[in-house]
């Protein structure tokens, strides 16, 4: 993960967080409090941070940018009104400031095109060039005399960092060690040099660029984590919402007992693969299955055994499919189905041996039984290659009638459908 983009890492995170169970009842909870500091537990705050350094890698690109002109303005307004800032050697703080700045403005652009050095420049270096540059420029206004100018180039510092806080997505702690290094640096660069400070300027230089900062700062950010743990909270409401929708949508085609696809999700097999098998000229076989006597199993053996040995045999025939794309289904009662696309006649007598003895492998007892002394079946075995004319309802009532055939030989075996001989194919009902 460590070679993924931001958006992925975010992604990624996101998706652990929604499969835990106990980030609903987190989140909830912390939304009901929702105290004045707000932190997180580790894992959602490491989501958090990975969204913050999304956005500075969504917006890193402009927003270095419209810092380089934004510089640019300030560069030719102050070379434009006041040129012997760049050319007295008295104002030196200035000039390594505005120097200082260009280059890492330069380097920011260069870098805001490097997609991956975008998370290593957020975690690791806007920090210290955001304290470099707030303490050059502090010195700046607290090294001269001209206390009017310097208090108004406190307010523009107070804008400056307040546009940078939020576009480079510093949290308040980080925000916080920015400004209190910078004005210690600051504070020693003017005990080195034994300047005089005004208190006005003073206060404007630190006390309220200070305040100002870090309380917008810190409640911005208390917005922001508490519009992400709703995103957060809507993330696993929809996940959840998902897990339920997809549980509903396999119990309403499955069968309850059995664990094999129920008569809805046949039907809707059947209809995909008749239009395959029609479209490509394909056979297509259909076996019905029926259980032999098995209304006196139950009467004999009581409903909790016939239901046990209902799913023992739907699981012997789900075993004898060799095909994933063979399928079989609980067509209601005792009866089941196998539909088996791209089979001929003779691949369908196969499938039906197999099933045959898979439920004789069983070897379910069945006194009460009149064909054998367990548990059998009979198979009726419809094949076609489907045309315009044919239909499904008629392809599903000629395997019928092929079980049919099967049941009045004897049962415990299989029966193929054999049109009517006053007709010359299969005796498929129109559409």
């Amino acid at each position: 993960m460590g070679n993924s983009t931001p958006r992925n890492r975010l992604q990624e995170l996101m998706s652990e967080l929604v499969t835990d169970s106990s980030v609903s009842l987190y989140v909830q909870n912390l939304l009901h409090r929702a105290p004045l500091l707000i932190q997180f537990r580790h894992d959602i705050e490491h989501c958090f941070l990975s969204k913050r350094t999304q956005e500075f890698s969504l917006i890193f690109r402009i927003a270095s940018f419209l810092w380089l002109a934004l510089y640019i303005a300030i560069l030719l307004g102050a070379w434009l009104n006041f040129d012997y800032i760049f050319s007295d050697t008295g104002y030196v703080i200035w000039q390594s400031a505005f120097l200082v700045t260009g280059i890492l403005l330069i380097a920011m652009n260069i870098c805001a095109y490097i997609d991956k050095s975008h998370d290593f420049i957020h975690h690791h270096i806007v920090a210290p060039a955001a304290t470099l540059v707030l303490y050059q420029l502090l010195v700046g206004i607290i090294a001269y005399r001209d206390g009017y100018a310097n208090i108004h180039a406190s307010y523009n510092i107070i804008l400056t960092m307040i546009v940078a806080i939020f576009s480079l997505r510093l949290l308040w702690q980080k925000s916080a060690a920015v400004i209190s290094c910078s004005a210690l640096m600051a504070y020693a660069t003017i005990f080195i040099n034994d300047w005089t400070i005004p208190t006005l300027q003073s206060l404007h230089a630190f006390v309220l660029m200070a305040v100002v900062l870090l309380s917008i700062s810190f409640f911005v950010e208390r917005r922001e984590r508490l519009g992400f743990i709703n995103e957060v909270l809507v993330a696993v409401k929809s996940a959840e919402l998902h897990k339920i929708n997809s549980y509903l949508s396999t119990i309403a085609r499955e069968d309850a007992l059995s664990g094999l696809a129920n008569r809805r999700a046949f039907d809707d097999c059947l209809a995909n693969e008749w239009e395959r098998a029609r479209r490509e000229e394909q056979p297509l076989s259909l076996l019905f299955i029926d259980i032999d006597h098995f209304k006196l199993y139950n009467d004999t053996y009581g409903h909790a055994a016939g239901d046990d040995c209902l799913r023992q045999i739907g699981h012997a025939m789900k075993k004898a499919l060799l095909r994933p794309a063979d399928s079989v289904a609980r067509y209601g009662g005792e009866e089941f189905v196998v539909l088996l696309p791209s089979t001929d006649a003779q691949g369908a007598e196969e499938v039906a041996e197999r099933i045959i003895r898979a439920i004789d492998v069983l070897a379910i007892p069945h006194k009460r039984s009149l064909v054998a002394f367990h548990v059998t079946a009979s198979i009726g075995i419809c094949s076609i290659v489907a045309h315009e004319r044919h239909s499904i309802s008629g392809f599903v009532e000629n395997a019928d009638a092929a079980l049919y055939k099967a049941k009045t030989a004897g049962r415990h075996c299989f029966k193929h459908y054999q049109p009517p001989q006053t007709h010359t194919g299969f005796n498929f009902h129109h559409r």
